[in-house]
């Protein structure tokens, strides 16, 4: 049980101590009751599944104060979670904070005749510090403020109606003062890489309230080592320096998977993942370095290509002496007559045989026309 201290005017001097008591609603038992020091804002007391009444009182110099009165609704099971209209688990809506505070806004419900919000002002300490406000029946939004609210901590709201001195949750809400940028950048576990693209992936990057604000998505920076970046499908970002890198962005926080694709074989790479909020990213940095390999199909094109029409060539080429040798025979040429290599057989500065200096070893005598005409 939390208590709020009243201011000292409320009060009507200072608090000493506060009184519990607590009792079965549906039975005739004794009340139980406890008291405490107002050093302490809370106390714990046990009790059953049943449904129970609790009263507050606070005491000062002169007398107690008229009790507060809660309803415990009966425990329908093992749950802890506080008693729901709906069977249904309520969704965590997220809220925007403001320099004086975080809005808070609810939908209003006719039966009831008031409503509570309550919130921890250190929500990673134990105690927490727990705070609510109660406001009327009319009323559907407020802003809460609290001196211990900072940037960069998140926030949980619940919103309670109030009725018969029962309250019930209606729905809950989680924000920021301010948001800063992620407190850490996903760590990349694992690099796939193949020659024109290269797989990342970060799956146990947090996304919860240990954030310093919400996590809306992931960017991926990419760029050759010794020049800019001109990726197909990715959008420029330039960094301070000057240097060009290519920009991928993932809207789905828990997308934690990118492929890079139209990358070129045989190139160095640099690149990084950063995670941004509502409060943007951190400076770009700690970049991790990948060589994607050579493209293997291209060897297999160039051997194609190349090496094998040269060697049909060859092989063709080869083939055609052969038949032109066995099909057309050359000719021979009286001019490379070794004979005529001999002055005594030449005439002037042609390349004439002198028959009459050849003695012919047979003679042969041809009676047909085309003999007589030669």
């Amino acid at each position: 049980i939390f208590l709020q201290q009243a201011p000292d005017f409320q009060a009507n001097g200072r608090i000493i101590s506060y009184e519990v008591t607590w009792k079965k609603v549906d039975d005739d038992a004794e009340a139980e009751s406890i008291s405490f020091s107002s050093v302490h804002n809370s106390t714990r007391i046990s009790i059953d599944n049943h449904s129970y009444r609790i009263s507050i009182k606070a005491k000062n110099n002169v007398n107690y104060s008229l009790p507060s009165v809660l309803i415990i609704p009966r425990a329908t099971g093992k749950s802890r979670t506080i008693f729901s209209l709906t069977q249904m688990p309520l969704k965590e809506e997220q809220v925007n904070g403001t320099d004086d505070g975080i809005f808070i806004s609810w939908e209003p419900r006719h039966q009831y005749d008031s409503y509570i919000i309550d919130w921890c002002n250190y929500p990673m300490l134990q105690p927490c510090d727990l705070q609510w406000k109660r406001f009327g029946p009319n009323t559907s939004s407020a802003l809460i403020n609290s001196d211990a609210f900072v940037p960069g901590v998140r926030y949980n709201f619940h919103i309670y109606g109030s009725v018969a001195n029962r309250d019930f949750l209606l729905e809950k809400k989680t924000g920021y003062l301010r948001e800063l940028p992620p407190l850490l950048d996903p760590v990349v576990e694992k690099v796939d890489l193949t020659f024109n693209a290269v797989a990342l992936s970060w799956d146990s990057y947090p996304t919860n309230e240990s954030q310093y604000g919400f996590v809306r998505g992931y960017h991926v920076y990419v760029s050759p080592i010794e020049e800019n970046c001109s990726l197909k499908g990715s959008r420029k970002h330039v960094l301070p320096d000057g240097s060009v890198l290519c920009k991928y962005t993932i809207e789905n926080p828990e997308e934690k998977r990118y492929t890079v694709k139209n990358l070129l074989s045989n190139t160095k790479y640099k690149l990084v993942v950063k995670a941004y909020t509502g409060g943007g990213e951190t400076p770009i940095g700690n970049f991790i370095y990948i060589d994607t390999p050579f493209n293997s199909n291209m060897l297999y094109l160039l051997v194609l290509l190349v090496v094998v029409p040269s060697l049909i060539a060859a092989i063709c080429g080869l083939k055609m002496k052969r038949m032109k040798e066995c099909c057309c025979p050359i000719i021979p040429s009286p001019n490379k007559s070794k004979v005529l290599s001999f002055k005594e057989f030449k005439t002037g500065p042609e390349k004439i045989l002198k028959l009459h200096d050849c003695i012919p070893d047979t003679l042969a005598v041809d009676n047909n026309a085309k003999a007589q005409k030669l």
